[in-house]
């Protein structure tokens, strides 16, 4: 468990708790992140070793990820694929070797090319002394698995090959429905654990090399909580600890990152403004829900301009510098699910928080027109990403072309919702079958134990 995102997953579906095995989590987290969770007292926990990768792992590495953006983007004919290529070119040293990288992708165009360069990569980690300390450490334990929950994880990449040249077999979780045309597979394993038929197709496509049997469809238990009526409050129980208007409906506006999204906090205000100049303010409240890892900062001025309209309803998440001590607490799957039953609807640019909403049969609206003028980011780029495409034939959602068209929407919101209600039920279906969403952690449960 390389980071906080399997706490959500795994600890808290209590996944892990139902095996008849023993179980040692390797794991980056901090005491304090450990304290913040229970486990079953038969479930072990150790540190991961620290991992620094040689100039050639990484360079091995990177060269991979953009060889295979680029062949991705050419095989779907997409070119936005290619924007998943954000390096960080902060100080003079990285801008040399990603001119180097950007320099040799050039000669490698063919699927025939990749393999020899991960060929070389496997190479590579296996003389780092973090793939020597867990060869060791697994001919000494001798587990019968290895379990991966996030495949983007780079410290993931030594300790698998470790496995499995220590005849450990090995296996992982596709963490989210946009990874793979990202191009971050991290490591190899011998099983792959994946949400749907779809994502098993995507797969397939962009790693060849894959084979069809090492591919298991058995969902995610990332949506799971959204149908365990445990976690759900009252709508009274979410205004008092919001301090909402019950006598109000809710529009949960969802931001994302200011990579993502930038112009978020302008969206924000356009909607506000619209609430407000339309004389529906009051009628409707503006539940602003932020990208955990950003909070409120970038919206504080917009918020400080209409206090009645938004009203802060953050995700409770434990923040740190480090990223793998990020996570969200167990309070915030009851606070997202309770905002998915209880509010109206939801807006945002292009945000997984539709097919939650979705999950609960409620509409989902995605702006859909350029707020600023800027030459680095539109918002029909946006919707060009791969994943979206996922929609094909569909209109699961609400498109707002005009941020003019959001008071007749949201006052007309049952009948633009019956225009896509089945749409959605279909996307969500494809994203992840509605029974993976339910079992998923049973049959990951029973698969991890019994194969």
């Amino acid at each position: 468990m390389p980071d906080g995102v399997g706490i959500r997953n795994y600890i808290y579906s209590s996944n892990f708790d139902k095996f008849d095995v023993d179980i040692k989590i390797l794991h980056n987290f901090n005491p304090n992140t450990i304290n913040d969770f229970s486990l079953h007292e038969s479930i072990k926990l150790e540190q991961l070793k620290t991992y620094k990768e040689s100039f050639q792992e990484k360079f091995y590495r990177e060269l991979i990820h953009l060889v295979r953006l680029k062949y991705n983007a050419k095989i779907k004919t997409n070119s936005s694929i290619l924007s998943n290529y954000m390096p960080k070119k902060n100080a003079l040293k990285l801008k040399l070797f990603y001119a180097i990288v950007e320099f040799c992708s050039k000669f490698y165009i063919s699927q025939g090319q990749i393999q020899n360069l991960e060929i070389q990569y496997q190479k590579a980690i296996r003389s780092s002394k973090v793939y020597q300390y867990y060869y060791n450490y697994f001919k000494e334990h001798q587990p019968t698995k290895l379990f991966c929950t996030h495949q983007r994880a780079v410290i993931a990449a030594p300790i698998f090959a470790a496995a499995k040249d220590a005849g450990i077999k090995t296996l992982t979780a596709i963490y989210s429905w946009d990874n793979l045309p990202k191009a971050r597979l991290a490591l190899r394993a011998d099983e792959y654990l994946v949400w749907s038929p779809y994502m098993k197709d995507e797969l397939t496509t962009y790693y060849p090399e894959i084979k069809d049997q090492q591919i298991k469809i058995l969902g995610t238990p990332q949506f799971q909580f959204h149908y365990d009526d445990s976690y759900l409050w009252t709508k009274e129980k979410l205004a008092e600890f919001y301090d909402l208007d019950l006598n109000k409906k809710w529009l949960c506006f969802s931001g994302d990152d200011k990579t993502t999204s930038p112009f978020d906090p302008e969206y924000l205000q356009d909607i506000a403004e619209e609430i407000y100049s339309s004389g529906l303010a009051t009628e409707w409240q503006i539940l602003l829900r932020p990208v955990p890892v950003e909070g409120f900062d970038k919206y504080q001025e917009i918020i400080d301009r209409y206090p009645e309209i938004i009203k802060k309803t953050g995700a409770d998440w434990v923040m740190s510098s480090n990223w793998s001590d990020v996570y969200p607490k167990e309070t915030d799957l009851n606070i997202l699910s309770s905002l998915c039953e209880h509010a109206n609807a939801v807006i945002n640019v292009g945000s997984t928080m539709a097919l939650d909403f979705g999950m609960h049969h409620k509409p989902a609206i995605y702006l859909n027109y350029e707020v600023k003028p800027n030459s680095n980011w539109s918002i029909k780029r946006v919707y060009k990403f791969q994943h979206f495409r996922s929609m094909g034939e569909l209109t699961p959602v609400i498109w707002l072309n005009d941020k003019k068209d959001l008071p007749e929407i949201i006052m007309n919101l049952g009948k633009y919702h019956q225009q896509t209600k089945e749409d959605m039920q279909t996307w969500c279906e494809r994203i992840i079958p509605k029974e993976l969403r339910v079992s998923s952690s049973h049959l990951i449960n029973q698969y991890l134990t019994n194969n």
